[in-house]
């Protein structure tokens, strides 16, 4: 199944009025009633979305994934203390806005996942359900530093498509991609050509925020989010990769203590973030996101 792709201006929440643009895709029908929203992780785009957003398609659902700001085909930020959680949020609000959509089912991986929480939090009547990929309330200083360390160092251009294979394999082994067609595609989604070079589909000025919050990397801490969680009791579907460094099976458990409303799952041989790019991957998502909210809600532990 293919998409629509939507070059969408919003606002600017931070240095010069204006706008800046995003890149849409939008899968299935239009008219349908069921709607979900698909947001990536820190440096990656919305085409990590084509297989599941193919598969929820063919359910009758829309899907719109989106590429935040200086990922993917979407615009650079001239200021790049725009890269941050709340620009974030207001662009997906923006984004549901100009579709004129009351509520979604959300998924998100990492760095999408907190803006679903922010979001349900925040707007609890836009999120209906919320998927989150191999992130949860509570961020390791450990897991942070490595994280910060690869976006401080990403390259600027690769000299060929061949160089791009090899750090991208190194940086995205944890994703747990074995299958090498699979492998393919997401190399190929993974680059664009800017200025006659080839680059990472990522502006590495998404850095420079990171920096001065953490005083150059040099003061890196744990971070709770648990004053955010603690606000959502949204039906959350919580997907753990057994060898993350990110989320903890302790996280986990003390998530799913404070909202009834949650469940889990946890994917072997994987990392941060399990992929969602095979049927094994998909399978427990789609089976979560077809029951009814009234199952969900009756859910005991």
């Amino acid at each position: 199944m293919s998409f629509t792709t939507h070059n969408l201006p919003v606002p600017n929440t931070v240095g010069e009025k204006g706008t800046h643009t995003l890149a849409v895709y939008d899968w299935g029908n239009p008219d349908a009633q069921r709607i979900v929203m698909c947001v990536h992780g820190l440096t990656r785009n919305a085409r990590d979305f084509d297989f599941i957003a193919g598969q929820l398609a063919a359910t009758g659902r829309r899907v719109l994934a989106v590429s935040m700001a200086g990922r993917g085909e979407s615009a650079w930020l001239a200021d790049p203390m725009g890269y941050n959680y709340a620009s974030y949020v207001a662009d997906c609000m923006a984004v549901m806005d100009n579709f004129h959509i009351r509520e979604v089912e959300w998924i998100g991986t990492s760095m999408g996942g907190i803006v679903g929480m922010m979001m349900a939090a925040s707007n609890p009547r836009r999120i209906k359900k919320l998927v989150m990929n191999d992130i949860g309330a509570l961020l390791s200083k450990e897991a942070l530093t490595r994280i910060y360390d690869y976006v401080n160092t990403m390259p600027k251009q690769f000299e060929s498509r061949a160089t791009a294979d090899t750090y991208l394999r190194e940086i995205f082994k944890p994703w747990g991609i074995t299958d090498e067609t699979i492998w393919q595609r997401f190399v190929d989604t993974s680059l664009i050509t800017r200025d006659g070079t080839l680059r990472y589909a990522c502006d590495p000025a998404i850095a420079i925020p990171l920096a001065v919050g953490s005083k150059n990397f040099t003061e890196v801490t744990d971070v709770s989010l648990s004053p955010i969680w603690k606000e959502i009791q949204t039906p959350t579907l919580i997907l753990r990769g057994e060898e993350s460094d990110i989320l903890s099976e302790e996280t986990v458990k003390a998530m799913r203590a404070t909202n009834l409303n949650a469940e889990a799952i946890s994917y072997p041989n994987v990392g941060h973030a399990p992929a969602l790019m095979t049927d094994a991957d998909t399978k427990p998502i789609l089976n979560w996101l077809d029951r009814t909210l009234g199952d969900l809600m009756a859910v005991s532990f």
